[in-house]
């Protein structure tokens, strides 16, 4: 029988319901091939069809559940964050491209300090702390490019590609590796080289993906 969480507030009812079935598919909860029956998951959280069926909705565009014929189903989710991952590349790399030409000197101050924040993190900190760090250094460099429809598009990925159940299989060394990759992005920037500042983004990119495999195969196994 599905469980969910009830929910108190109308205004967050399809955010809820989102967030809700996205963790429970990331924890295997709701495994690959799942049916998705809207009438079973509202009743599950004490909601009408319609914030359930816009919750689906975006979990379809983002590779989650996928359609099969006229049912929905829990896809693959190492394919879909393979998928992700992917984008993110290219965007972030765009991004810091950009970024290395039309960054504003105030722009890459702020880089450098999230920058200095994640390697200077020490073994005490938290992960919901390391989390917020990264999100604050790839958000800043996004920023820099100053173009707006690309700022937007990285974050819509960005939302959902690390999630807080993936966190917990990040580890110290990971945080390290990749603290000492968003350094070498900042150095690219601050040369202002465009070339550089792009290969520097993808490897971490690349080197992120491979931890969200590594996480999404330890999930799967539990």
């Amino acid at each position: 029988m599905l469980k969910f969480d009830k929910i108190e507030s109308r205004n967050t009812v399809v955010l809820h319901v989102y967030q809700q079935l996205k963790r429970s598919i990331l924890r295997g909860e709701l495994p690959t091939g799942y049916r998705v029956v809207e009438v079973n998951i509202a009743e599950a959280f004490g909601v009408s069809r319609t914030p359930v069926r816009e919750a689906i909705s975006r979990l379809i565009a983002q590779g989650f559940i996928k359609e099969q014929g006229s049912a929905k189903i829990v896809a693959d989710i190492s394919v879909s964050m393979s998928e992700i991952m992917g984008i993110r590349s290219v965007l972030e790399a765009y991004a810091a491209r950009l970024a290395a030409t039309n960054a504003s000197d105030e722009d890459l101050q702020t880089i450098a300090e999230y920058c200095n924040s994640s390697v200077m993190v020490d073994k005490s900190s938290s992960i919901e702390n390391r989390a917020t760090l990264n999100d604050e250094f790839h958000g800043a460099v996004a920023r820099a490019s100053h173009n707006g429809r690309l700022i937007k598009m990285i974050a819509d990925f960005y939302e959902y590609a690390i999630t807080e159940e993936m966190l917990a299989y990040y580890s110290k060394a990971d945080t390290t590796n990749h603290a000492e990759q968003h350094r070498a992005i900042l150095t690219a920037l601050q040369n202002r080289d465009p070339d550089a500042a792009d290969a520097a983004m993808r490897a971490h990119i690349n080197s992120v993906g491979k931890v969200i495999e590594t996480a999404i195969m330890q999930m799967k196994s539990k």
